[in-house]
């Protein structure tokens, strides 16, 4: 049986959660932000579709660098890289200097997905050593929290901000939050007990072995397809509401803000039910079988109460499972920090890919038909890989289950 990490128990857990919490809040706030105030770039810059789309792309493309960096975390104390990262999502603060310049917004927007990168591949390792196995679901949850609140945020105030001071001076406010965050983490945070660098075998020999593996590769499937229709959703909903609907800015950009505080609700229930209940696989497969259905709804329903609904469902299935997913490789892997942290990276990698290909592909699939519904049709089928994926994981929550009865009986080792 793993024995506890000596920070487990210690009320100062919750002082790290809180203020992790707030730098994904931030992370959250400068994500998505672009979407709501598409129209503007594209006005301002002149630009087509495809060339937009590589803003939100552009973030999640850096995440393929997400698997080496993910071994940092045997070399680099957690505080270090988690400060690192909120210095990189603080960049956001620049973007009133981009009036005159495209490349410099797009550089501006990798940097921050190099700093969200840092965030999420140590977050597994830091709830690894702060909690015991019971309440990881509710660190996982609070964590995601943040991130769901921040894009919750940002859907419903970025429009109509914009619209009186600028897109610019909107982004640069969101990314002075992050700076905010930044100052948090740094006066607060602690990384807990050093992670020891595994000297047996090549490292990487371990990275391929790790990123080959049936439950890495599970993991990966079921938060990609998801992750993709999110993106497209976030990227070109509201451009296409207010092209096709007639839609304000303003309205297209607060049914996303629905969506997002739909997710953030989901997501406190995820968190409630996941500490409350130890099995992992429903809270993936739940949703995956909802998921799909609820795109093709975002986009094909014209009623405003059908359309509504859809746009709640959607929230709920693409936030739900992952508390529960973050759970698992924490379960399979309760005694190797750089194995979760791989997992992690692996997720964030071939996230990267996808995400960074989807807002260009529906933004060029749009300038070649003339239509958002092919590219959407598309992302929304994707989807379904998180109920694949949460038919064939292995269900890790009852293993747990035992470990946690098994400690009750059973003194922790002070020695």
């Amino acid at each position: 049986m793993p024995l506890p990490h000596a920070d487990q128990g210690t009320s100062y857990r919750f002082v790290v959660l809180g203020v992790m919490s707030f730098l994904t809040f931030s992370a959250g706030l400068n994500m998505f932000a672009v979407g709501p105030v598409m129209p503007m770039i594209i006005n301002h810059y002149e630009i087509s579709y495809g060339v937009a789309g590589l803003l939100i792309s552009i973030t999640f493309l850096v995440h393929l660098l997400a698997i080496p960096v993910s071994q940092l975390v045997a070399y680099i104390s957690l505080k270090k890289l988690i400060f690192f990262g909120g210095f990189l999502n603080s960049v956001t603060l620049l973007t009133f200097l981009a009036a005159d310049s495209f490349p410099f917004l797009l550089t501006i927007r990798g940097i921050f997905g190099c700093g969200l990168m840092l965030h999420f591949i140590s977050s597994g390792s830091l709830f690894l050593k702060w909690f015991n196995p019971k309440e990881r679901p509710f660190a996982s949850g609070m964590f995601t929290c943040g991130v769901v609140l921040g894009i919750t945020v940002a859907s419903f105030i970025a429009g109509p901000l914009a619209q009186i001071i600028g897109w610019k001076a909107t982004l640069s406010i969101f990314g002075g939050v992050s700076v905010l965050s930044t100052v948090s983490w740094l006066i607060l945070g602690r990384d807990g007990e050093r992670v020891k660098p595994n000297r047996g075998g090549h490292v990487l020999a371990k990275i391929l072995i790790g990123v080959k593996s049936r439950d890495t590769l599970l993991v990966t499937l079921a938060d990609l397809g998801p992750l993709c229709l999110l993106t497209a959703c976030f990227a070109w909903l509201p451009t296409f509401y207010s092209e096709t609907y007639g839609f304000s800015l303003v309205k297209a950009g607060s049914l996303m803000g629905v969506m997002s505080l739909a997710g953030f609700i989901s997501l406190l229930a995820a968190t409630v039910l996941g500490v409350r209940f130890a099995r992992r696989r429903p809270f993936l497969i739940v949703p995956g079988v909802l998921i799909g259905f609820s795109g093709f709804g975002s986009f094909l329903l014209t009623d405003s109460t059908m359309l509504y609904v859809a746009i709640v469902a959607l929230g709920f299935s693409t936030w739900f499972y992952l508390p529960g997913l973050m759970t698992i490789p924490m379960d399979l892997y309760p005694d190797d920090p750089r194995r979760i942290a791989l997992i992690f990276g692996t997720l964030m990698a071939f996230g990267g890919i996808a995400s960074f290909a989807v807002p260009w592909v529906v933004g060029v699939i749009t300038d070649i038909t003339g239509s958002f519904l092919p590219g959407l049709f598309l992302f929304a089928i994707l989807s379904w890989s998180l109920l694949v994926s949460g038919i064939l994981l292995p269900e890790t929550g009852s293993s747990i289950k035992r470990l946690i009865e098994q400690s009750k009986r059973t003194p922790p080792n002070t020695l």
